[in-house]
């Protein structure tokens, strides 16, 4: 059993020598230098190439900050028409929002998610509180975003839904917001 395996290691070795001295044959040669040339530069022609593809689909998702114009299509009375917000996009899918509509209230938490080629889907739930600061609610905007082609600006379409301390629907409202990458 020695034996033959001896006689199988010093074959393998036999074929592997050979072929590496074939390999070192052709590289050396004009031809095998010349396909060595062309396959280097094909490789870094490839690189070149992914590294372009990953940052052009890094801009054609949410990732990142966001300041967005919102318009309320249907504001209750005294409410200006239009306010900024601001909106954090994390690769992972959570999200973070602000804005500057007057009135206490917590920063928004939620998530997003790619619902097709430019297209997204974004909710978050906020806390609201009085002039003493005591809890009366929460605020849940649910949005459909459509991202532009460059991925510099995006559309969304929202509906908010407002609840009491006790998790009654009081009102549902509606706002169109324009983003603009930050």
């Amino acid at each position: 059993m020695k034996v033959q395996n001896i006689v199988q290691n010093t074959v393998m070795e036999s074929k592997s020598e050979r072929f590496f001295q074939y390999a070192k044959q052709v590289a050396l040669s004009t031809p095998g230098k010349l396909l060595l040339a062309v396959t280097g530069m094909i490789s870094l022609v490839s690189i070149r190439l992914l590294t372009r593809a990953q940052e052009s689909n890094e801009k054609r998702n949410l990732t990142g900050r966001w300041l967005v114009t919102g318009t309320r299509l249907n504001p209750l009375p005294g409410q200006p028409p239009t306010f900024l917000q601001l909106y954090t996009y994390f690769e992972d899918g959570n999200s973070l929002q602000d804005d500057n509509i007057s009135g206490i209230r917590s920063t928004g938490h939620g998530h997003w998610e790619r619902t097709g080629h430019q297209q997204f889907t974004g909710s978050f739930v906020f806390f609201t509180f009085d002039a003493a600061r005591n809890y009366t609610g929460t605020v849940r905007p649910t949005s459909t975003i459509t991202l532009s082609e460059d991925g510099s600006e995006y559309h969304a379409d929202s509906v908010t839904e407002v609840y009491d301390v006790s998790g009654n629907l009081l009102r549902t409202l509606r706002v169109s917001g324009v983003g603009h990458r930050l």
